[in-house]
Formats: structure tokens, sequence, C-alpha cells
């Protein structure tokens, strides 16, 4: 499972800061046997957030810190919350200068993303000789209805765009305790004594045992634009490959002469998440229930349809954030869509189309009807009675052909249905797509992403064209997805190495 890199904030001054009590005051106003209300208790709080050279796995290498946007923090809350989980102090921060860099060590003035800044905290109205469980809330959004600690399950953020808005914003990334097999978030505790009740001896955070900083993560992933390793087709088969399939690659190396990538999009992005990572008895992430996805899978297509669910440029959109995700049913999942140029001298005769559109039948990729009744002249009705190539690159054409007017079909839907009709893979303009399920390879089981970690595909290698629209199903599924290698960090980089087939 995953162990989380941490950069070391500290909350500022009291003088600085602007707190807001939510004390039970009639619940304070009993004193008990042993127990002293004093108002005016100070405490030193010191945050790791997750920009800091500690580690949450042992995967070290590589490692890829935070942008400055990403690591900054302006606003936070502080909680402290007694045995009966009630929440007897609330600590709103705002106007804080902390930009995770601070001045480098023994007289560096380099700035140094993992450094220590200790405060005191003024903290009226607690009780002498009482331990309080800590919480450290990073931004200034909240779930809705306020944080209860009642059960850290009952809060959950609830996301308003794709990308997980507004929890993953510069300068206000939504931030909160660790909690995993390695940290215990509900494990932070401070308690009080009469001594503490000046600025020379302020309370301090412990966790089993010492004096802790309190490991905060963002609440979001990092999902970054895929890096296009290759721009050729290798054919490489498998060793398990069945003749069709070598058949494929074989020809498609042969016949592809550069494969680009244009877009990609990101399917599957959860609406909502905790605040509070949250695992099951099983050791597996948990994450809310009964919320729609963002782009969900229906939203690129079918079998045979194209729909553009949400697709952009590398460019344009280089980093996706996105709350963790944890179904079987609706993994996120990366889309590539690729645009193939063939190599117009390994094919006889004129290609049907000239925007780039071809065919592949029988695992044999194609530019005309004619090439294909040629390869099968001696079978009858190839495609129907009375098909010829004239017939069938006339169909295509009206297919494509964008039509106006009342209830008339769109290109998609027509194309769907030519390809359905006559069981042949239509590439239309040329146009191939791939997808490939991310995944974190150390949490310990399939189909789960999690939080403050950075995921990047690799696109080392493509073994063949892939299907003809992006939820297409290729002839063997198994070969025309992603194999992948995986590094996974704390929003550190995910290192993917990808091969296409």
């Amino acid at each position: 499972m995953k162990k989380m890199n941490l950069l070391v904030m500290s909350l500022v001054s009291a003088a600085a800061l602007s707190f807001t009590s939510c004390s039970d005051s009639e619940d304070l106003a009993n004193d008990k046997a042993g127990q002293e209300k004093v108002d005016g208790f100070y405490m030193t709080l010191t945050v790791q957030s997750p920009n800091a050279s500690g580690t949450r796995t042992s995967v070290l290498d590589p490692t890829e810190n935070a942008t400055a946007g990403e690591a900054a923090i302006k606003t936070g809350t502080l909680y402290l919350v007694d045995k009966d989980n009630k929440i007897v102090f609330t600590g709103n921060l705002k106007d804080l200068t902390w930009s995770g860099a601070v001045k480098g060590e023994n007289g560096s003035t380099t700035p140094k993303q993992d450094g220590n800044q200790t405060f005191e905290i003024k903290v009226p109205a607690v009780e002498a000789d009482k331990t309080y469980r800590v919480y450290f809330l990073a931004g200034n959004n909240k779930p809705a209805p306020e944080m209860d600690f009642t059960d850290t399950n009952k809060n959950v953020f609830t996301a308003t765009s794709k990308f997980a808005a507004p929890f993953a914003t510069n300068d206000n990334f939504a931030m909160f305790n660790q909690n995993d097999a390695q940290v215990n978030g509900n494990g932070y505790s401070v308690t009080f004594k009469q001594a503490n009740n000046n600025l020379q001896n302020p309370a301090k955070v412990y966790y089993d045992g010492a004096v802790s900083p309190i490991k905060v993560e963002r609440v979001v992933a990092r999902i970054d634009a895929p890096i296009p390793g290759t721009s050729k087709v290798l054919a490489e088969a498998p060793a398990d490959a069945s003749a069709a399939l070598q058949v494929a690659m074989k020809d498609a190396k042969k016949k592809v002469a550069e494969i680009k990538l244009l877009n990609y999009a990101v399917s599957n992005l959860a609406k909502k998440s905790y605040v509070m990572q949250t695992w099951g008895a099983d050791n597996k992430l948990i994450i809310p229930e009964g919320f729609s996805y963002y782009q969900p899978t229906e939203d690129f297509g079918g079998n045979y349809d194209y729909k553009d669910g949400g697709f952009t440029t590398t460019e344009a959109t280089k980093v996706n954030y996105v709350f963790e995700n944890n179904s079987s049913e609706k993994p996120t999942t990366m889309y590539f869509e690729y645009q193939i140029k063939l190599d117009n001298s390994k094919f006889t005769g004129p290609a049907d189309f000239k925007d780039g559109t071809f065919y592949r039948y029988n695992n044999v990729i194609y530019t005309s009807f004619a090439q294909i009744f040629e390869d099968y002249k001696d079978v009858t009705n190839l495609f129907a009675e009375g098909k010829n190539a004239g017939t069938m690159k006339a169909e295509l054409e009206d297919a494509k052909k964008v039509e106006t007017g009342q209830e008339v079909k769109d290109v998609e839907t027509k194309l769907s249905e030519f390809r359905q009709k006559y069981h042949i893979e239509v590439f239309n303009e040329g146009k191939t797509y791939y997808k490939y399920v991310i995944k974190d390879n150390h949490i310990g089981y399939a189909n789960a992403i999690q939080r403050n970690s950075i995921y990047r595909l690799n696109i080392n290698n493509i073994f063949n064209v892939g299907a003809q629209v992006p939820n297409g199903t290729p002839t063997e599924n198994d070969y025309y997805y992603l194999n992948v290698t995986v590094t996974v960090n704390p929003w550190v980089l995910n290192e993917d190495n990808v091969n296409l087939q």
C-alpha cells in the first residue's frame, strides 16, 4: 500500500490567525475532579504536508515535487475532538503565507520544499488533563454538512466538475490527515496541562507516544497527460498470441507508416470522496456510494459507434485532478486517440477515401473495397447478395455524408450500422483507439487509484492498430489494451511503461 512523501508546515502565531471556537460551553462549564477549565492554553502544531521528503512507501524514486500552487496553503482548519467525538475547538486559519518552501539548511538561501516551522496557537476553554484528538484540514472547502467526527466516513466531499473542483485549486488544495496501514489518521492527540497556559510551555501533539507532526495528504490524485514515446507500430507478437493475431500484427507493421497521438481522455471520474482516506476490514480502499461518474465509459460510445466523451490534447490539458476510485465496474480509464498514416506503396490501386479512412477485414488492413473483393474473389456474396466493391464504397460514402433536416441520422450512427451490418472495421479518417485501466500497483489489487499520487503513462510500444472506436472490442481484447509497469509514490511520479496493441 502506498506511503506518502510529506512537506512540513506549521500553523502561524496566534496573533496572525483568526480562530473560531466550537466548544460546547455547557459541557466545559462542568468541571470534573482532577480537571481544571483554563482560559488560554497554548499548543504547538506542526503539519507535515505531502511535499515533504518523508515517504509513505518503500519506493523512494522517481520523485516529483508538487507545483507551487499544489503545495501552497493559504487557509486551513484545526479540529480538537474529545472522547465522545464532539468537536470542542475549531481553529479557522486565514491569510496564511505558507508556500511550501522555506530557506535551506545551514544558511543556504536555496528554497527547500520540506522545511519545518513551528508556531504556537492559543486554545481557549478546554480542560486540563484531558486528551483530545487532533485533525487538520487544509484549504477553505468543507464537506456539507460540517465536519462530523462520530465517524470520519460521514465526511464527504462532492466535486462540482470532472476534475475534482473546487478541491484541487491552486493555493487551495484540500488536504487532510493521512490514514493508511502506516499512519492512523485518528492517532494524533494533545493533552493540556496547567503549565501549558503560557507561550513558553505549549502543549504538543503526540502520535504513538512521541511528539509528532500531523501528516496530511491531498484528497485528490493527479493523472498527467500521456507521453507518446513512439510513432511506429511494432509487430513482436506475444508468445501465446493466436495465428490470427500474429497475422494482424505483421500486417500492421508492414502497412503502417506512422502512428501519431492526437487526443486522450480520462473516464469514470468519481464525484465524491471521503475527506479522510477510508479502508475496509479486507484492507481495500473504500469510496462513497450512491453517485454517478463524470465522463463514464458509455460517454465514449459502444462497440461500433464513436462518441466524444471528453477528449483533449496533451497541450490543452497537461494534468487531471481526480478523486480516488475503487470500482471494478467503473474503473478510472484513459483513452487514446491515434491517427494512422498508411504506406500507400503497400496497396494496389487507389484508396476509396482521401481523408485516410481505411478498413480491417479478417485482421488485414485495406484502403479499398476493390482490394478486399480481389483477395476474396472466390467467395460468393462476400458481404451480401448483389454487393460489389462499387456498391460497398457508395454505401459507405453515404454513411459518411453529413445530412441536415429532421429525423436524419448522424454520421456516427450510420457508420455504426454499416460496421455491424457487414462485420467490417471502418477506421474513419484513419483514427484508431486504445484504452488503459489506470491502477496503482502498490495498493495490492487491481482497478484502484488513490489520493495524493501522480499517475503518468509513458507509451513505449504499439503492437497493432487499435479499435475502430473508443469502446470497440478488437478480435482479441487482451492484446489490444495496455501493458503497463507502474511506479507509485505519494504526489510523486507513477511511471507507466505502456505497450499498445
